[in-house]
Formats: structure tokens, sequence, C-alpha cells
């Protein structure tokens, strides 16, 4: 018998969190690095022993102090940084506090913005603005967690939109 290895790939895992009020989306402008004076969602970058969805409730209380729940996996870039995959996740994310950091070392100011106010904003990438536009531009859809029965943790998620039972043979 043949026994094959799992080869791991390491790769840059990065979230962002997508909060809408009032018609509004929360933006953050980067104080700091090559991103300095660049709008875009409270995003970072997942540590060590973290999961995505801790992460992306870590960076929006770290970026704007306030906490928040996961409404679901609102969407997914996958590219190459160099060799190594790049992979980012956006969060749609209810808050249950209110911002109470505006500023901090990495933040220089923080603030809700309509659809109308986004074109004029300088982006730290077309993705972020990308996912802005989209979270009001009408109806939002995401993917649900649901944890399977099979595994009784609750750091263990599953995103599922149909299962496609017609198609198991």
């Amino acid at each position: 018998m043949l026994e094959i290895g799992m080869v791991s790939t390491v790769c840059d895992l990065g979230v962002a969190a997508r909060t809408i009020q009032n018609n509004c989306i929360l933006l953050v402008k980067e104080g700091r690095g090559r991103y300095q004076n660049l709008w875009s969602l409270p995003k970072g970058s997942v540590g060590d022993g973290e999961l995505p969805e801790e992460a992306v409730l870590r960076e929006l209380e770290e970026e704007t102090g306030a906490v928040g729940d996961i409404i679901g996996l609102s969407a997914v870039r996958s590219t190459l940084s160099g060799r190594k995959p790049a992979i980012f996740l956006c969060y749609d994310v209810r808050l249950t506090s209110p911002i109470t950091n505006t500023v901090t070392d990495e933040i220089s100011e923080s603030g809700w913005f309509d659809l109308s106010q986004l074109k004029s904003l300088d982006w730290v990438s077309e993705t972020m603005h990308n996912l802005a536009i989209d979270s009001l531009s009408g109806p939002r859809k995401s993917l649900q967690s649901s944890s399977p029965l099979s595994k009784s943790s609750d750091s263990y998620f599953v995103y599922n939109i149909n299962n496609h039972a017609e198609f198991l043979i």
C-alpha cells in the first residue's frame, strides 16, 4: 500500500470586517505604512493559532474599538503573492457595541460612508472599493456558518450556500 503524506502550503491569510448601519459602511483610514492615508474596511492578518473568525473580530476591535458578531462570509479573494497563495476573507459583521477608538497607532480616522461618498475616497485596493460598493448597492447575501453534527468544537466552521444533493449518486 502506497502512503502519501499531506503537503502543507503556507499562505498569506487576511480578513476584513464589512459593517453596515443606516445604509452606510464603516471604513478606516490607514495611519502608517505603505497604505498610509488610504481607506479600507477594518482589516488585518490572521495570526498563528488564530481562526479567521477570531482575527476579523479582533481587527475590528483593535481598529475601531467596536465589538461585533459575524453574520456570514461575504467574499473570498485569492491571488499569488510571489509564489505564495494570498487569501483574503471578508465577513459581514454586525456591531454589538459602538465605535470608541477613532484614532489608533494604525488608524488615523474612521467613519460611516454612504454609496455616493465611496467614489471620492482613495482606496487601499480595488477589492476594498468593490466590496464597499457591493455592500451598499442592493440586498447583501453572505454564506452562513453552521457546525456539522460530527464536530462538537465551537471553533469549527462550515460555510454553505447549498448542498447540490441532486448531483450526488
